[in-house]
């Protein structure tokens, strides 16, 4: 079996930072493992600001990490998905090139970021019909060539408009309403419709989506729409710390970590958006840094 001294699982913002910052710091040995055929995670589609000092994307982003990045001995397995981590820090992950392997690790980091809160998460009711996306899967057809993902969208929620109010205004996508428990909803412009405190009952469509009922006060009434899109808050992912028996934080739904991010488990910590949902990078910057900093070589 294969050891590293360093173990990050997830190759977004977090644990290219981590690797940076170990390489920076000395450590060698270093795996980072991350299930897509590309590093980013987030920042890939992030055409908006995430700093709160500069003007910055997260593809602008991206490409100032990468270069560091690609300066440091760090080794890397793309498409590898991370089942758990077992006893004595035995990472278990499997690939379509390895097949199951164990990687052992001195230290692991966890840094597999946030998932969005999604229908089945919402445990919504009606047809099984296509349509019915998140706010992520949008900005994946957005970057396809001349895709959209729907015509006439109903939005439920409004936490993460942000993310894809200027592709709704570029391709001039009608958006029927937006559907808030909240009295300061921002639509961005992008609609004078909103169904404040209702919720949705059923979904309809055969093939694909028609129309939605919501129901506010017993009062039910009909939207029309080719595309339900969850705008919910983000989640911290926390799949493969509850795999590998890690406590998690009931309010984040992630790792609980301590003051130096360690988890539950000794000598696996946690950092990143997968601990809780931060707003700004540099946030992310300051803590991997730390973590890093205070590791046990």
């Amino acid at each position: 079996m294969k050891e590293y001294n360093l173990i990050i699982v997830g190759g977004g913002a977090a644990g290219i930072l981590c690797a940076i910052e170990a390489n920076k710091q000395g450590i060698d040995n270093i795996l980072l493992i991350e299930k897509d055929p590309v590093l980013g995670g987030a920042l890939n589609l992030g055409n908006y600001n995430i700093s709160k000092e500069n003007t910055i994307t997260g593809q602008e982003y991206k490409k100032v990490l990468m270069d560091r990045f690609n300066d440091c001995k760090v080794d890397t397995k793309l498409n590898t998905m991370v089942l758990k981590i077992e006893e004595n820090n035995e990472v278990l992950c499997t690939s379509s090139e390895c097949g199951i392997e164990k990687i052992k690790g001195k230290n692991i980091i966890l840094a597999n970021g946030q998932k969005e809160g999604s229908r089945k998460a919402i445990n919504m009711v009606g047809d099984r019909c296509s349509g019915i996306i998140t706010v992520g899967m949008a900005k994946k057809i957005f970057s396809m060539d001349n895709m959209i993902p729907g015509k006439n969208i109903l939005i439920d929620g409004d936490a993460t408009l942000y993310m894809i109010q200027e592709q709704l205004k570029d391709n001039n996508i009608k958006i029927v309403g937006i559907i808030s428990e909240n009295d300061d909803v921002n639509t961005y412009g992008l609609t004078d419709t909103i169904y404040k405190g209702y919720k949705i009952t059923s979904i309809h469509g055969a093939g694909r989506i028609t129309s939605v009922t919501i129901e506010k006060n017993e009062k039910e009434e009909v939207v029309e729409c080719d595309t339900l899109m969850f705008a919910r808050p983000m989640l911290s992912d926390g799949l493969v710390a509850m795999r590998s028996n890690i406590s998690l934080n009931p309010e984040t739904t992630g790792p609980k970590v301590d003051n130096n991010f360690m988890t539950s488990r000794e000598n696996i910590y946690a950092c990143g958006n997968g601990i809780y949902i931060h707003n700004f990078i540099e946030d992310i910057e300051e803590e991997c840094s730390k973590l890093i900093k205070g590791l046990d070589n």
